[in-house]
């Protein structure tokens, strides 16, 4: 059995005043050993609300540090036993919500052999159980939970590993009730349609509508990282308001990854819409559990005779009993303007999300958002955001995470591979996905792509492997599924028009060039308009009187190119600067270009901006664009272009690349600040050697011994299969082709420069020891050479393959 601390003191937090943002109330503790039920009944005492809450405050809450580890615990017998087991107690608290810094679970969900971590209330037997998917799934917290204490415990399996929880806070309750109400009276009813939801603990409403998958609704001011939980079946607040909670089993953590929302931009421009995962106890989905759901439609012609119902979780202080539990009221349908809906329906805080319900034909057009009734006349009306909303619409008509699939990424996908490494893609598919149908799809030189049929598991969980990706290799992938309501499903939405993308990590980057700007290399200026901010190179001045200038430079050597870089009012004004580079050498492409920006912004509208542009030409150009800086720090970032950017731009990688850097000013009262330091062009590779191009009739293959390094000069070049007492060489390029040629395929381009001659005497290869010193060219770190083998086969002649070195230093 697990041992843990028994206690906390209480650190004191200032005495707390009316909610003025959206930020949880809390109160810190450090860990000391004295008693836990001590320190809630001071921690409750010492944080009395005083004040009221608006709609789009979280609910309320006192957040107590309370560190329990249980240290590590495994199942050594033969059946399945309960590993760990410690309490939590907060005495006289109305509910809890515990909060793990870390919980291991023994074992494979996917095998089905997984633990379980199971909370237990203690005052009315409620019970939350979780898989390590659902840990993932509910953020490492748990379910919300009646009264002040709950049992937490492990069920392990035989034999299945280590488990380990550890707890890190708890948080319980507060309260709070401001209200909207549309003259004298609250005439709000109780109400228990399980289409609408508490939302916490951000202390809103949400609503299931009729998309494909059952998502929900809510305004956009009641999400952010607050929309944790939906909990339907709300049970009636105690004596005192404060609330209680249902039971796990009807409790939905939100899927963060599909919330897509305008974060509430005033009255008739307020929206959110997300999804939940299957309940951790029940697996099912709200619809499946309750089978109901809203019809969300258009709104249908202003009528002044017709009646407006919200249904929500507003506060309430009389009777304190229906503090934030499910009411409902109808009354005057006031306006409909744009994208506003109007009303004098009675609403409080904690009605924000609600669902805005025509009640001639019960289909809901609008969320409520806004409060603005009074008690005496002239009365006003409350406020919604019309279901005609354009950015809403939008949203609907392109969801994303279980909303768009019916099923959820467990982990996340692999966003780059290794050669030759396979990686792991694992689904939980909701009840919605038919049984069998999940398929992952993948290519990885473009074209179609290959089905892969993936594997079921425990816990409605598949998974399937992408397989190790070779040299070159780009790949990409999405997953496919049937879904029951829907019909065929992807991830992401619009496959295979859209995928996800691998790209190969790894492998070899060599430095060919880094200019920190302590001496000149050849970099010029020019102005466009501007006034002020010519491009100057220098230690930065650091005028302790101008806060837009960067107090140093980018990479830590001490000089870099700064616009106007002296005392005082020194930004860009009313048009451009530009500073241009030396030509740079991308003779043979896979470079890489990388460098340190410092951009410091008053406006950020795109146009005052920092530009990067390139010409494979000279300073003729054209000048493309491959990347455009608009937003703003006081840091120094790092940006980077890498070759397929290159490549995608249309520009080829020639001897005279040219890149410009172009500070832009917009004209309108603003600060620019730009600055360019540590500017690097890096050859990236698979590795010092890579195969390629095909292998003519004879089969022979080449290869290297020794190393590509440029200062021990000990490379030596192979062919293989090659008849006795036959001559042949070897040759090379910067560039690559695929050509017929004799019996076989130039690899390498022009212009080509030959070795010497060689000949495989009574053996079956042939092999060049090459000399830098003696070839026709100079090696430096960094270059990439193509070399292929020329032989004489007893008829024509043959090549081999060809080979690819990039060297190092």
């Amino acid at each position: 059995m697990a041992h843990w601390p028994v206690g906390c003191k209480l650190r004191r937090a200032p005495a707390p005043r009316p909610f003025e943002s959206n930020q949880e109330t809390t109160s810190s503790m450090k860990c000391h050993p004295f008693n836990h039920r001590r320190a809630g009944m001071l921690a409750l005492a010492a944080l009395a609300l005083t004040g009221s809450v608006r709609a789009q405050d979280p609910l309320s809450a006192l957040r107590i540090d309370m560190p329990i580890d249980s240290g590590v615990h495994a199942n050594a017998s033969t059946r399945p036993e309960i590993v760990l087991s410690f309490p939590v107690t907060v005495e006289g608290a109305s509910w809890l919500r515990l909060e793990f810094a870390e919980v291991e679970l023994g074992g494979s969900v996917f095998e089905g052999t997984g633990s379980i971590l199971r909370i237990t209330s203690l005052y009315d037997g409620a019970v939350q159980e979780l898989n390590a998917v659902h840990v993932e799934q509910w953020r490492k917290t748990s379910a919300y939970f009646n009264g002040g204490e709950v049992l937490v415990e492990v069920l392990a399996q035989p034999g299945s590993g280590a488990n380990r929880v550890v707890l890190a806070a708890v948080s319980t309750d507060l309260a709070g009730a401001p209200e909207s109400i549309c003259g004298p009276t609250d005439d709000r009813v109780l109400s228990s349609d399980n289409r609408s939801a508490r939302l916490v603990p951000i202390g809103c409403t949400g609503w299931l509508i009729n998309d494909c998958n059952t998502c929900s609704l809510t305004a956009g001011h009641c999400s952010g990282a607050n929309l944790q939980v939906m909990q339907f079946n709300v049970p009636l607040s105690t004596s005192s308001g404060t609330l209680q909670h249902p039971g796990p089993q009807d409790q939905y953590t939100v899927d963060s990854a599909n919330v897509q929302t305008n974060g509430g931009q005033g009255v008739g421009n307020d929206w959110a819409y997300f999804g939940v995962f299957p309940n951790s106890n029940t697996g099912l989905t709200p619809l499946q559990a309750y089978g109901a759901r809203f019809t969300l439609v258009l709104p249908p012609a202003f009528n002044a005779s017709e009646t407006i119902r919200v249904t929500g979780f507003g506060t309430r202080s009389s009777p304190a009993t229906w503090n934030q539990v499910q009411e409902t009221h109808v009354g005057p349908w006031i306006t409909w303007s744009g994208t506003t809906v109007q009303y004098q329906t009675d609403t409080t805080g904690g009605n924000s999300g609600s669902p805005v319900i025509h009640e001639p034909t019960g289909n809901a057009i609008g969320i409520h958002t806004h409060g603005g009734c009074g008690a005496s006349a002239p009365i006003g009306q409350n406020s919604g955001t019309a279901s005609n909303h354009a950015g809403l619409q939008a949203a609907l008509a392109a969801p994303t995470g279980v909303c768009a699939s019916g099923f959820s990424i467990v982990g996340s996908l692999p966003s780059s591979m290794s050669i030759g490494v396979p990686a792991s893609v694992t689904i939980q598919a909701g009840p919605s996905i038919v049984a069998g149908s999940p398929t992952l799809h993948y290519r990885y030189q473009g074209g179609a792509f290959t089905a892969l049929a993936m594997t079921p598991g425990a816990n409605s969980l598949y998974a399937a492997q992408l397989p190790g990706p070779a040299c070159g290799d780009s790949p990409e992938f999405y997953i496919s599924a049937l879904n029951s309501g829907c019909g065929a499903v992807t991830s992401p939405s619009g496959a295979p028009a859209s995928f996800y993308s691998a790209p190969l990590s790894g492998g070899l980057e060599v430095t060919m060039s880094n200019d920190t700007f302590q001496t000149d290399l050849g970099w010029t200026t020019s102005i466009a308009g501007a006034t002020a901010g010519q491009w100057e190179r220098g230690v930065p001045v650091n005028d302790p009187g101008w806060a837009y200038d960067p107090a140093s430079d980018g990479d830590g050597s001490g000089s870099c190119w700064l616009t106007q870089n002296a005392l005082g009012n020194t930004d860009v004004d009313g048009g451009s600067v530009t500073l241009i580079s030396p030509a740079l050498d991308l003779t043979g492409g896979s470079v890489t270009l990388r460098y340190f920006y410092y951009l410091n912004l008053t406006v950020t509208d795109g146009v005052d901006r920092l530009a990067l542009e390139l010409s494979s030409n000279g300073l003729a150009g054209p000048w493309v664009p491959v990347a455009a800086h608009t937003t703003s720090s006081t840091a120094w970032r790092s940006g980077e272009v890498t070759a397929a950017q290159i490549a995608a731009a249309g520009l080829s990688f020639s001897s005279d690349v040219r890149a410009r850097f172009v500070a832009n000013d917009g004209g309108a009262a603003s600060i620019v600040e730009a600055g360019v330091d540590g500017f690097r062009l890096i050859r990236t590779a698979c590795g010092a050697f890579v195969s390629y191009c095909q292998s003519g009739a004879s089969g022979s293959v080449i290869s290297a011994t020794g190393s590509a390094s440029v200062a021990a000069n000990d490379l030596v070049l192979h062919a293989s299969n090659i008849q006795p007492q036959k001559s042949g060489l070897f040759f090379y390029s910067y560039a690559k082709q695929s050509t017929p040629f004799g019996n076989g395929t130039r690899c390498v381009g022009s212009p080509s420069a030959r070795m010497g001659l060689v000949n495989s005497g009574a053996g079956s290869t042939l092999d060049f020891a090459v000399d830098q010193g003696s070839l026709s060219q100079s090696i430096q770190a960094g270059d990439l050479w193509n070399f292929q083998c020329w032989f004489r086969d007893g008829v024509l002649f043959d090549l081999s393959n060809g080979l690819q070195v990039v060297f190092t230093p």
